[in-house]
């Protein structure tokens, strides 16, 4: 709200009471100001943590893909994801970094400078205000009977008033002027900030809208790996089976063979046996 010039003139019960409310929005729009700028350096600074865990993964990829530079299809997938995410982080940076200077710092300059200035001018105007206070009362009480005492206290009265009232009126304007530039400041700030966000998004869709053709391409490839694999599996397997299948031939026909040669043997020294025995 602002404050009307003619009724800081009048000293008026209105522009008392429109001052008191100023103050009052002044020092709870300070406190939600802080409280905001402090989120935004909590914010921050997650955001810079975000973007150094998302570098190391970056990297990590980078290293997975130069090992595996002899596979072209997983080398070429790994570089061109590494290139895209890195970009996004570029991108993740300059939003923190518009959130550092729009939100941040812009709003803490205008509670430390504006806000500031509005404080001291408070303390000089009350302090003003309540030495008027005391020439009018002093005014009032002195005796009538007295001349030079009545005109002294008239004196200190009429330099006091003069001296409220300009300064009354640069309060004024510092409280109108405040209101102003407190609507542009916060304005500024989110509207900066909404830009910066409206940015990370519309380059990161720009970016990945590039990326798509090859992303559809590889998942094409994808689904006729997972069909070239399923039919190479399952000759392996088949494989598999037929050559076990020829070992346990080969392994079971020398065994029956011995068998066999055993249970002669056995027949023949027992043949041997009776003979010798009947002879």
């Amino acid at each position: 709200m602002t404050v009307d010039f003619e009724e800081c003139i009048k000293d008026s019960p209105r522009f008392r009471a429109n001052i008191d409310e100023v103050e009052t929005e002044v020092v709870e729009i300070e406190a939600k100001l802080d409280k905001l700028v402090k989120l935004c350096s909590g914010m921050i600074e997650a955001g810079k943590a975000y973007v150094s865990a998302n570098k190391l993964f970056v990297n990590g990829i980078r290293d997975l893909s130069q090992q595996c530079k002899k596979d072209e299809m997983i080398s070429e997938c790994l570089e061109k994801c590494g290139e895209s995410l890195q970009e996004i982080i570029n991108y993740h940076m300059i939003l923190f970094d518009q959130a550092q200077r729009s939100v941040k710092q812009q709003l803490h300059n205008f509670v430390k400078e504006d806000v500031r200035k509005f404080k001291e001018t408070k303390k000089n105007f009350d302090r003003v205000r309540e030495d008027l206070e005391i020439a009018q009362v002093k005014n009032a009480q002195a005796p009538r009977n007295k001349p030079h005492e009545v005109e002294e206290a008239s004196g200190t009265l009429s330099i006091t008033r003069k001296c409220f009232r300009h300064l009354a009126l640069d309060y004024v304007l510092q409280i109108n002027v405040l209101q102003a530039k407190k609507k542009f400041e916060i304005l500024d700030a989110m509207l900066s900030f909404m830009h910066a966000q409206y940015s990370l998004f519309q380059q990161g869709y720009n970016l990945l809208d590039d990326i798509d053709p090859y992303m559809k391409k590889l998942a094409a490839e994808l689904d006729q790996l997972v069909i070239d694999s399923a039919m190479e599996k399952r000759e392996m397997e088949h494989k598999h089976a037929t050559i076990q299948q020829r070992t346990l031939l080969q392994v079971s026909t020398p065994l029956f063979l011995c068998l066999s040669e055993c249970e002669e043997g056995s027949y023949r020294t027992l043949t041997n046996l009776k003979a010798s025995r009947a002879s």
